[in-house]
């Protein structure tokens, strides 16, 4: 499974590129994000895929490190955003070795983690924060599975890359045990909440 969610983004990482760094619709929520941090604060861009929400990460004042696990996705980044640091890194194995950060930006890339493994997965991104740090959580609101988002064409080959689904209650729950604070659910654009998009801050405050 894991591998076939590789492929998936190192399929599409061209055409993913192409769209999203043109499309702006994210620079609010991102600047909104941004707003809750110190000035030139350090942000993880976690599960960055082709660079492209790290640039505006950039342009609203962060030093930004960005780690995904498609190599092909890193490459069109470190070519794309220069003005950004990229490392191939499966956010699921996270340690220190990158140093702390004010904030996590997690946009869409939670989704394909395992209900059980939220908590431990939380856990590590907390260890980066420092005290006080916020993240910015991007996930799908609902139960279980998303079949229609987890089974995808590309290039006429079928690809699982399972989507799993979180209600604001998933994560209350799962920010507890990790030891973060949940915050409150913040803007969106509508047109990413009709498809079921929700964007939750939690904060570090030990």
């Amino acid at each position: 499974m894991e591998d076939e969610i590789r492929l998936f983004y190192d399929l599409t990482a061209e055409e993913t590129a192409n769209r999203w760094y043109k499309e702006e619709m994210l620079k609010p929520t991102i600047e909104e994000f941004v707003s809750l941090l110190p000035k030139d604060p350090k942000v993880l861009d976690l599960g960055c895929g082709t660079g492209h929400e790290s640039m505006r990460l950039a342009q609203a004042g962060a030093q930004v490190l960005g780690i995904d696990f498609s190599e092909r996705c890193i490459t069109i980044a470190r070519e794309r955003c220069p003005q950004c640091r990229f490392e191939v890194q499966d956010f699921r194995y996270l340690d220190e070795r990158f140093g702390k950060f004010e904030g996590i930006f997690a946009c869409g890339s939670l989704i394909h983690i395992k209900h059980e493994d939220l908590t431990d997965v939380l856990g590590r991104m907390k260890d980066l924060l420092i005290k006080d740090g916020y993240m910015a959580v991007i996930l799908v609101k609902g139960k279980g599975i998303s079949e229609k988002m987890s089974l995808i064409e590309v290039n006429g080959k079928k690809i699982r890359r399972t989507v799993y689904l979180y209600n604001q209650e998933d994560i209350v729950k799962a920010a507890k045990k990790s030891g973060l604070a949940y915050i409150r659910e913040v803007f969106l654009p509508e047109k990413l909440k009709q498809y079921g998009w929700r964007n939750h801050i939690l904060q570090n405050k030990s």
